[in-house]
């Protein structure tokens, strides 16, 4: 259908999304009319209507009733005049009776078959339809009409039952998008005003009660509940909110009754977004689904001209040679089925169901895929590489010691550093502000406020200008006493993080941080060795004493410290030119070029997070890593069901080509395997909507 629109004179582009059944189209409105589209694709018995801003259905006309079950009409017309004209025969009517009711079986069966034929025909595309149909015409120019209306009996009901079985892996994206309410109870002034979520503006407050959906994105700001973020998170346990905590649109709230700050409009929420990207993940095409698109272009043409060999070629030697009993009708008869074997509908179809279902299930896992493509490279993944901070740790540092030494005391060194962190967004920045707050310590404003990424930040506060760095930058820049650098080893022994407070090229100051590792890191380092990942390894900035710690207990027997940010990005190519297909796992943030120069840069909890829904090839929603080997174990599945599918599809298309070429094939028993293939593939590609034992 989009060859057909892709045609059209003034039409620049059409592309059709299978998965989401979206036609987009550029054109040019004076040289192509909107209408002349339109009345294409209703050619073809589809319907058609436009999409808004928000991506919803626009009210239209409504088609005619026949136009709406055209499909189910040729079925069943089809199949009651087939067995009409069968019952004849079979009742010994004469041979006139039987071939009307044939005929008109015939006629029901082409109502759609036909159409679409002369579409492709126009479009100069040779598909199914018009293989099909000059399978059918071929049958009954040689008298064969019970043939030819089982043809199209057949071929009528494996279309239905195809897109029946299609429509379950689009139901599922839809499922997603009206888990979002279309309404939201609004707080204004003293009154509750229930209206359309679309309505409600960034700043409003809207009240959620038990048992309801958050309508939009927001903060909590009263109540206490729990809600279930199974659709952005694939967390099944509900998770407690209370006061500041963030809540997405479309979320289950279980228990309480809380009231929620609007953070986002409702075509910007969370859910909004993840339901585009994953019908962006299925409009795009994976390797292998491109490899079997470009074979199909090659290999109907071969086959169209294979059948008119068998047809033309064996009659003509036996009349050359002069050799009786070569029968050119059955000759005729036999290219009649080659062509309706050869048709491609299981191949094409193959690699793009177990696409689609495979993205789905990651969906529904809370792990984002931006395409095929990364689903494929997750199934070949080698080595993967972790951040420390925020990854294989919770990214929630705390400070838990400060030693001073010099006039400024412990408080004066947390003011310090306070002032100059208070301008960094780094977890570790965050951890020292939250440490001088918590003291109730005040801090002046600095100035001249710098932050390069791996070497710290600088500014001046009270006149002075200070800098917090790591031990081996204030080396390059103060010379550190002898029980300074004693301190800094003992701390770092404990595995703590040190920033070195620097004043007027002197060591003032010591401030120890430590994070906590994940409770679930370790499990989802074994499970990822037992899936056959073979190598293993932490990218840190941190220093070796703490990178060594962290690793231990993640169960990482590898890793690299002190890194840079393009030590990191050097470290991922590296890795990649030694086991070729290589992932990074980050925060989405802090570690993008590394995440860029992976072959999956891969983002842990993006839910919420604008940066690592955009940037990231895969992204965690929650916030643990716990999902990753299932996501590396999909990969795997998904490639295997191709591979089945592929095979199974070349395979019997084989089988039946020789049984075809020497006789033993009817034109019924080719579309009944074509037919039945192209649902097997279907339905070995929708396995993959089932969760992972």
């Amino acid at each position: 259908m989009s060859a057909s629109v892709a045609r059209i004179e003034g039409v620049l582009s059409a592309d059709l999304n299978f998965a989401s059944a979206t036609l987009l189209v550029e054109y040019d409105p004076a040289a192509a009319p909107l209408a002349r589209v339109v009345s294409v694709v209703e050619s073809t018995g589809h319907g058609i209507a436009p999409l808004d801003d928000q991506g919803e259905t626009s009210p239209v006309p409504a088609r005619p009733w026949l136009d709406r079950h055209l499909a189910g009409v040729a079925a069943l017309g089809s199949g009651v005049f087939s067995a009409v004209g069968a019952l004849l025969g079979v009742m010994g009517a004469s041979d006139l009776a039987s071939s009307i009711a044939f005929a008109i079986a015939i006629l029901f069966g082409g109502l759609l078959i036909w159409r679409r034929a002369v579409v492709s025909l126009r479009a100069r595309v040779l598909d199914m339809n018009v293989l099909m149909s000059v399978a059918v015409v071929g049958a009954v120019a040689l008298g064969e009409w019970g043939e030819a209306a089982t043809v199209f009996f057949l071929f009528c009901v494996g279309g239905l039952l195809e897109s029946r079985s299609l429509e379950r892996t689009r139901r599922s994206i839809r499922d997603l998008m009206d888990l979002s309410p279309a309404t939201a109870r609004v707080r204004r002034g003293e009154a509750l005003v229930q209206i359309g979520a679309s309505e409600v503006m960034i700043g409003e407050t809207v009240t959620v009660r038990p048992g309801e959906r958050v309508p939009l994105d927001g903060d909590v700001v009263a109540g206490f509940s729990a809600v279930d973020e199974s659709a952005i998170t694939g967390e099944s346990i509900p998770a407690e909110k209370t006061l500041g905590d963030r809540v997405f649109g479309g979320t289950l709230n279980t228990s309480g009754l809380i009231e929620v700050r609007v953070t986002a409009l409702a075509a910007d929420s969370t859910l909004a977004r993840i339901v585009h990207l994953v019908e962006e993940a299925q409009a795009s095409r994976a390797p292998s689904q491109r490899f079997i698109d470009r074979f199909s272009r090659i290999y109907t043409p071969t086959v169209i001209v294979l059948a008119a060999l068998v047809a033309v070629v064996p009659p003509l030697l036996g009349a050359i040679a002069g050799i009786e009993g070569i029968s050119t009708a059955e000759w005729v008869n036999r290219a009649l089925v080659v062509l309706v074997v050869a048709c491609p509908c299981a191949l094409v179809i193959s690699t793009p169901v177990s696409i689609v279902s495979g993205i789905t299930r990651a969906t529904r896992d809370g792990v984002l895929v931006k395409g095929g493509v990364f689903l494929e490279a997750a199934a070949k993944v080698r080595a993967v590489a972790f951040d420390k901070t925020g990854t294989l740790t919770a990214g929630v540092p705390e400070v838990r010691r400060v030693v001073a030494s010099g006039p400024l005391g412990e408080g004066g060194v947390l003011a310090v550093a306070a002032a100059l962190e208070f301008n960094s967004s780094h977890p570790v920045a965050r951890a020292v502000v939250r440490a001088a707050q918590s003291r109730n310590i005040t801090w002046s404003e600095a100035g001249a406020f710098t932050e390069t990424p791996g070497l710290g930040v600088s500014g001046v506060v009270d006149g002075v200008h200070y800098a917090i760095c790591s031990p081996v930058r204030a080396l390059e820049i103060a010379e550190p006493e002898a029980s300074t650098v004693q301190t800094v080893a003992a701390i770092e022994d404990d595995g703590m993080t040190v920033l070195v407070v620097v004043g007027s090229q002197r060591i003032v100051g010591l401030i120890a941080v430590a994070d906590t590792v994940r409770p679930e890191g370790r499990a989802a380092v074994e499970a990822l060795r037992r899936g056959g990942i073979e190598h293993l390894v932490m990218l840190t900035g941190d220093n070796d004493r703490v990178a060594r710690a962290v690793a231990e207990h993640a169960g990482l027997s590898e890793f690299r410290a002190r890194l840079m940010p393009e030590d990191k990005t050097a470290a991922v190519s590296e890795l990649a030119n030694r086991y070729g297909t290589v992932a990074m796992v980050g925060d989405g943030v802090n570690d993008a070029p590394a995440l860029a120069a992976a072959t999956i840069g891969i983002a842990m909890g993006a839910a919420g997070s604008d940066t690592a829904l955009e940037t990231a090839d895969v992204a965690l929603m929650r916030d643990d890593l716990s999902a990753l080997p299932g996501f590396f174990a999909l990969g795997r599945r998904t490639m295997r069901v191709i591979a089945q599918n592929i095979t199974a599809s070349i395979l019997i298309k084989v089988v039946f080509l020789a049984l075809a070429l020497t006789g033993q094939a009817t034109l019924w028993m080719a579309v009944f395997a074509d037919t039945g293939v192209a649902l097997l593939v279907i339905l070995n590609g929708m396995r993959l909507l089932r969760p992972l034992r």
